[in-house]
């Protein structure tokens, strides 16, 4: 659509021969938004192009609904779900509202959209136990919310923000993206739409409220995490997980959230990107444990479409990376980025070894497996890390069951890290124990590390 765009910029008379032939075919530094392009070369101002989608809009939706409508995966992705029986895709919208979401798309890729509230307006509903069960949005915001999130989607399409396509995806991949659901769930009862951290029916989205996609964007642009396959930039979005996420104390209260990201409902995902300042614990980028973490990646990396789900184990949650058809991806819990074990104090290794496969993720969590397995499971990866990389602060502890004459059976080490993951027989098979002497006595021994802590 953009080439069409170009022409129609000429047709105006908003652009000069020379700056027509200079744009078609499409010119500008790949990865670089078109909007601001037009407006930093002085093609255009900000005002031309407001002018400009307002006089155009029919025709500019004709192009954008063509473009929707020759891609049909497309179509049946984008879902709307309100007070009917049936989840509408854009084919059974209203005509106002196929235009709506064609001038939001425009809008934005012009960059001369309006900014969304950081953290919308919500209500809240409480469990039987005072916590949190949904952020509530009343259903204008919601539907606002809504078609940013499908127009930067789409945007980031087509004005070639990454180098991967959307339209290589298949259908489930599609509405992971496409469908409302996978943001808020509509309550007839009480005509809102929810956001469900775990819900045992419905679409589980996390301890997150979302917020402008386009700002969550620029934050992955402008701090260089967007890496030109998906599996790198889910790699730098983990080390800035790793570097910068604290998890929050306390538990899932209106008054402990409101503490933490000054907001009652789930944390609002632009406030743990910016960081807030709780009245006792000071400023950090906090996060809601693994089912905030889960829903921030979940969110995150939708607005550069690339599509996670949450699965829950153990009353646990984790990330799933579902982009591709072959092979998918987890983490083994949504804490691990920040194990405290590594996350200061270890020579920073790679965070997708942070990843674990298919096979692993089977062979962990089968359902078949017990219970107590299962739960032992979680965050096991994290813990085989620290099996490999012995992080500092691993070492410290070690150092300090060896000056109480602990033995490897009676240790803090084994009883209160790896007890409930890892057994001993396995530490024992991993020559774990003389691996720690041996990186202790090559660092110059306990007091030294003891020394390098302080």
């Amino acid at each position: 659509m953009i080439p069409e765009l170009i022409n129609k910029l000429l047709e105006n008379d908003l652009i000069s021969k020379e700056q027509y032939k200079s744009l078609s075919p499409l010119k500008k530094p790949y990865g670089k938004k078109l909007g601001k392009f037009l407006i930093e070369s002085d093609y255009l101002t900000k005002k031309n192009l407001e002018t400009f989608i307002e006089q155009n809009k029919q025709s500019l939706f004709e192009l954008f609904d063509n473009f929707i409508n020759e891609n049909s995966k497309l179509a049946k992705s984008i879902i709307w779900n309100d007070d009917s029986k049936n989840p509408k895709s854009y084919n059974n919208w209203l005509q106002s509202n196929k235009i709506e979401l064609s001038t939001t798309f425009w809008s934005q890729l012009l960059d001369i959209h309006s900014d969304l509230d950081e953290a919308p307006t919500c209500t809240i509903t409480l469990d039987d136990d005072g916590e949190v069960l949904s952020t509530d949005l009343q259903p204008e915001d919601a539907w606002k919310y809504y078609i940013n999130y499908i127009a930067h989607c789409l945007r980031v399409e087509l004005d070639r923000l990454v180098q991967w396509s959307l339209l290589k995806y298949n259908e489930k991949q599609l509405k992971l993206l496409l469908d409302s659901h996978t943001l808020f769930e509509y309550s007839k009862s009480r005509k809102v739409y929810s956001i469900f951290r775990r819900h045992e029916s419905l679409f589980n989205h996390g301890s997150v409220t979302i917020g402008d996609p386009v700002r969550i964007y620029d934050f992955l642009d402008e701090e260089k995490l967007i890496s030109i396959t998906r599996w790198g930039t889910i790699g730098y979005l983990l080390g800035w997980c790793r570097d910068n996420l604290y998890h929050f104390k306390d538990g899932n209260t209106p008054e402990n959230y409101q503490n933490h990201w000054q907001y009652e409902g789930y944390p609002p995902v632009e406030r743990i990107i910016s960081g807030t300042k709780h009245p006792n614990q000071g400023f950090q980028h906090y996060t809601a444990g693994c089912w905030g973490t889960t829903g921030f990646l979940h969110t995150v990396l939708r607005t550069i479409n690339i599509p996670v789900v949450l699965e829950e184990q153990c009353n646990h949650a984790l990330p799933h990376f579902v982009y591709s058809d072959s092979h998918e991806f987890y983490l083994s819990h949504g804490d691990d980025p920040y194990n405290k074990l590594y996350k200061t104090t270890t020579p920073k290794f790679p965070p997708l070894d942070l990843i674990i496969d298919q096979q692993k993720f089977d062979q962990w969590f089968n359902k078949d497996l017990p219970d107590e397995t299962i739960c032992y499971n979680v965050g096991r990866h994290a813990l085989e890390l620290a099996i490999e990389y012995l992080p500092k602060e691993l070492l410290k502890i070690y150092c300090d069951d060896l000056i109480k004459n602990k033995t490897p059976e009676n240790g803090r080490v084994y009883n209160e890290i790896f007890r409930n993951h890892i057994s001993l027989k396995e530490l024992d098979s991993f020559g774990f124990w003389d691996r720690l002497k041996q990186k202790i006595d090559g660092l110059g021994g306990c007091e030294a590390i003891k020394n390098k802590l302080n």
